[in-house]
């Protein structure tokens, strides 16, 4: 009985956000449509330069391969081969664009666990600290652009709460790592006072995940990945610069400077649990790039073009990788 009312909570939850998130698209579109020239829109899409958009292409499909070898030297204790790396890692984004509440990441760390190389609970933890770097990237960003130009209240006040998270998020984890085995006794001699079973189910679970986060606290690691990380953000700023030099926004110099902040924005508004981001993707390009001084039909313009940019070749990639094999098989078998 308990099972069918938590199943049937679930079913309810997801319905939620599903509804939820529906909702926050369906403003979005309609806050952008609302007094928009379709002309106006449709000439600038028609004039614009595809052979940088095709640049922005380039540089995201590079994006698929830096934060693959970065996956790679995060599962540092358990080697994998590029191509299920790279295919669990775009699987999972491609869920995380469809599904609320970044179901991705959870696939992801189950789909690279299917040859038994590594455990789920390992590939979650390596997948936290994946999190962990792209978090320090955006904060290097946001500091980069506060030093560089005065910015909204809200962008400096997301700036210094990320800040001040990530710095109390890293220390706790670094104490429950450095002192992991002092937590595990305290953890078993909790889950003891449970039903039977609790401390053998969760505990070794436990073990696996800190396995996986204990990628942090390796020096040659962490260089690597900071490495990769680097590059990650570098390709994916100079999509956003590509898109933006289609549409002819310039000079060069605040043209950079509204490709990287547009990038930490799309970051942040990736948080916000629409299905493909329809809308929100469109409205933080338009609130932007408004910054920046460039009219809202160009934003909308950029925003569309870049949204395909980046949702376009994820798409067509995660679907060759996830089911190439399969058909491989099957003319294997005829």
């Amino acid at each position: 009985m308990n099972g069918v009312v938590v199943e049937s909570r679930s079913r309810w939850g997801q319905v939620g956000r599903w509804a939820l998130g529906l909702g926050v698209a369906g403003l979005s579109i309609w806050l952008l449509a609302r007094d928009l020239d379709w002309r106006v829109l449709g000439s600038v899409l028609g004039s614009a330069e595809y052979r940088w958009v095709f640049v922005g292409v380039l540089a995201v499909i590079a994006t698929f391969f830096t934060r693959a070898w970065r996956w790679q030297v995060l599962l540092w204790q358990s080697p994998l081969p590029l191509r299920p790396t790279m295919t669990a890692l775009l699987v999972g984004q491609v869920v995380n664009l469809a599904l609320p509440m970044r179901s991705g990441d959870v696939l992801r760390a189950v789909w690279i666990s299917r040859g038994g190389r590594i455990s789920v609970a390992a590939a979650l933890g390596s997948i936290v600290v994946e999190k962990i770097w792209d978090l320090l990237a955006l904060l290097a960003c946001g500091l980069v652009l506060l030093a560089w130009m005065p910015l909204p209240q809200w962008f400096r006040s997301s700036t210094w709460g990320t800040a001040l998270g990530l710095g109390i998020g890293l220390g706790l984890l670094w104490a429950g790592l450095h002192w992991q085995e002092a937590f595990f006794h305290g953890a078993g001699w909790l889950l003891a006072r449970f039903p039977a079973g609790w401390d053998r189910a969760i505990l070794p679970r436990l073990r696996r995940l800190s396995h996986g986060l204990d990628a942090i606290r390796q020096p040659g690691v962490s260089l690597r990945a900071l490495f990769w990380t680097g590059l990650t953000w570098g390709f994916g700023a100079l999509a956003n610069l590509a898109v933006l030099a289609a549409f002819g926004i310039a000079p060069l110099a605040s043209a950079v400077v509204a490709a990287v902040f547009l990038l930490t924005a799309l970051m942040v508004g990736g948080a916000v649990p629409t299905p493909g981001r329809l809308g929100v993707f469109e409205g933080i390009t338009v609130v932007s790039l408004a910054l920046f001084s460039v009219p809202r039909d160009q934003a909308l313009a950029v925003g569309l073009v870049l949204h395909l940019v980046v949702m376009g070749p994820a798409l067509l990639a995660a679907a060759l990788l996830a089911f190439w094999p399969d058909r491989r098989i099957r003319r294997a078998d005829g």
